[in-house]
């Protein structure tokens, strides 16, 4: 856990400077694929600037709200804008930027499924690497635990705070107990949906959409798992049964499954043109 990275004199959060460097690569990402499907880069460029900040707003959001810091943010509206202080929750970023891009090319009458596959492997890539930033930066944490793979995180971090307001950490100067690193299982988990994403299926795929529906599934299905093992506040619902992350995987779970079965667009557009022809030889 490395919360800073220091050069001289000068210090800088390493969550952001991990999550700046997904914002750029995951956009280079999409770029290549925009150049490789022959689609209108300068559109997609714009539709990106906007989705990107529409998801970091939203990311934003979802922290302040669900993330257990509520009443801190109500006792200090201010410290909602100190974004370099980190907080941000990843749902929030589907949540808020996938509804700005189908609205976007959507508002362009542009293919909207084989933009979105274009989007989603940037998407996919910011959030393989991007975990690491939640380890760096010691929040989205596991459940105390025994194993070998356990990690002690630092003193007055969030693992402690969060022992220390459940009873089980006495004094935050102590070390806190150790917990399962669930950041990297993420962080190994979604690497390698990106992985399979952009090695097979971006070559491989049926009709356009696949690769959004793909992810949708898998990154829904994954997250309905992990939340079971993660400890840190974010919300929970049903007698502490599920977490607003779990309801959120069951939607985009939901979305990703209609996406791969019903027809594609140009299945669609392909049926209407055929039913307008008999019609029009009637």
């Amino acid at each position: 856990m490395h919360p800073t990275i220091s050069i001289g004199d000068f210090s800088f959060s390493s969550f952001y400077a991990v999550v700046i460097f997904c914002v750029i690569v995951g956009n280079i990402l999409t770029w290549w694929e925009i150049r490789r499907n022959k689609l209108d880069i300068k559109m997609a460029l714009k539709g990106a600037v906007i989705t990107t900040t529409m998801g970091y707003v939203g990311a934003r959001a979802m922290h302040v709200v669900f993330d257990g810091f509520l009443d801190i943010y109500i006792q200090k509206p201010l410290a909602i804008f100190a974004f370099w202080k980190g907080g941000l929750a990843f749902y929030g970023t589907v949540i808020f930027g996938l509804p700005t891009a189908v609205w976007w090319f959507t508002k362009h009458k542009a293919p909207l499924m084989k933009y979105l596959d274009c989007y989603i492997l940037g998407l996919a890539f910011g959030l393989g690497v991007g975990r690491f930033a939640c380890y760096l930066n010691g929040c989205c944490f596991g459940e105390i635990s025994a194993s070998p793979f356990a990690e002690i995180f630092l003193r007055y971090g969030l693992s402690a705070k969060n022992q220390f307001a459940r009873d089980i950490l006495l004094n935050l100067k102590d070390l806190p107990l150790p917990v399962l690193p669930t950041q990297l299982v993420s962080t190994l988990a979604t690497s390698s949906i990106f992985l399979v994403l952009w090695f097979y299926f971006r070559k491989h795929k049926k009709k356009d959409g696949e690769l959004l529906g793909l992810w949708l599934t898998m990154y829904g299905t994954f997250r309905f798992i992990i939340e079971f093992f993660r400890a840190d506040d974010r919300g929970l619902f049903f007698n502490n049964m599920l977490s607003t992350s779990q309801l959120v995987a069951i939607i985009t779970f939901t979305i990703g499954m209609c996406i791969l079965i019903l027809p594609s667009e140009e299945t669609l557009k392909e049926k209407k043109n055929n039913d307008r022809t008999v019609q029009d030889s009637l």
